[in-house]
């Protein structure tokens, strides 16, 4: 009977098994397959991107370049899914490569207790990897600031969009939403955010994450100060530079009681950025409170996925 059970809810058990695998085993970074495909990603960038040429040009070589990319991949996974004896717990695996959530939180609580010991200069350092702007002459508010919008910006795509994904369309579809969000990290390294090169990415992306992003801020915005963030939402979210990303940073605006947003730096170029609230400027103590929240809503949507999973079973 047991034997029954786990054979027909294989799949699920496969999900749960990847998410805990992340939460307590996660991969580090110097042997994880993104590294390798962020480099190749990175190069095929440089081969491609023509600044000199016409947007024409940079928004079909960008097309190209991320469709035949992710067509060659694609196609091994799928014959691998295809010919798997047990493609449940391949699909699982595929799901624990895809999540990036603990590693991020881990280096976020690293760059704010370096911030609190006013060793800006190391936490600088640590930061950069983690944003495509100029970090060099941030100060401590500044470094905590773009370290939170970083942590949750991150922590939305990289682990509740690709659960959502995971669960309505499968493996192959949270994969390559993925590798999408690789490309684009890797290419904006070396490339100016309002470039056409970046932008049919930036539309296909946004459409992704359109609905999921707007759950996870309106998950956030129910946990606390849940007027406030409505009203942030409306008043800031919505007129943003992008407003997936809006929407999430007014929720937790609104729920730390901090500002957040306002100008950036990329390849020497300022870029005016609306500021979200007009409380206080983010300390290191913010830190722990924003991944507790992200933890409040992980928590949350996992058991409205073990409820839909036991009512599926009735």
């Amino acid at each position: 009977m047991l034997s029954n059970i786990v054979q027909n809810h294989l799949d699920f058990i496969a999900f749960i098994i990847a998410l805990l695998a992340e939460r307590f085993f996660p991969l580090v970074s110097w042997y994880h397959p993104n590294t390798v495909l962020t480099a190749v990603f990175n190069a095929i960038g440089k081969r491609v991107y023509k600044p000199s040429e016409p947007k024409s040009y940079l928004y079909l070589a960008s097309i190209l370049a991320f469709t035949l990319v992710l067509s060659v991949i694609l196609i091994i996974i799928v014959l691998l899914l295809e010919f798997a004896f047990y493609p449940e717990l391949l699909a699982g695996l595929i799901l624990y490569l895809c999540l990036e959530s603990k590693a991020i939180d881990k280096k976020a609580l690293r760059v704010a207790k370096l911030v609190k010991q006013n060793q800006k200069s190391t936490a600088r350092e640590l930061l950069k990897p983690l944003l495509a702007r100029e970090v060099n002459k941030l100060s401590a508010p500044g470094i905590i600031k773009a370290l939170i919008e970083s942590l949750i910006l991150r922590t939305a795509r990289n682990y509740f969009v690709v659960i959502f994904i995971f669960l309505l369309f499968g493996p192959i579809a949270a994969l390559a939403y993925r590798l999408l969000t690789l490309m684009q990290q890797a290419w904006r390294t070396d490339i100016s955010p309002k470039s056409h090169f970046l932008k049919p990415l930036k539309i296909i992306l946004f459409i992704i994450e359109f609905i999921p992003i707007r759950l996870l801020a309106l998950t956030i915005a129910a946990s606390k100060a849940t007027k406030q963030s409505m009203h942030y939402i409306k008043h800031y979210g919505r007129h943003f530079y992008q407003t997936n990303t809006g929407w999430i940073l007014s929720a937790c605006s609104a729920s730390l009681g901090v500002q957040l947003g306002g100008p950036a730096v990329y390849f020497g170029e300022c870029f005016n950025k609306m500021r979200i609230g007009a409380d206080r400027l983010p300390s290191p103590n913010d830190v722990p409170v924003i991944i507790n929240r992200l933890n409040q809503a992980r928590v949350f949507w996992f058991l409205v996925i073990i409820s839909i999973e036991i009512l599926k079973g009735i």
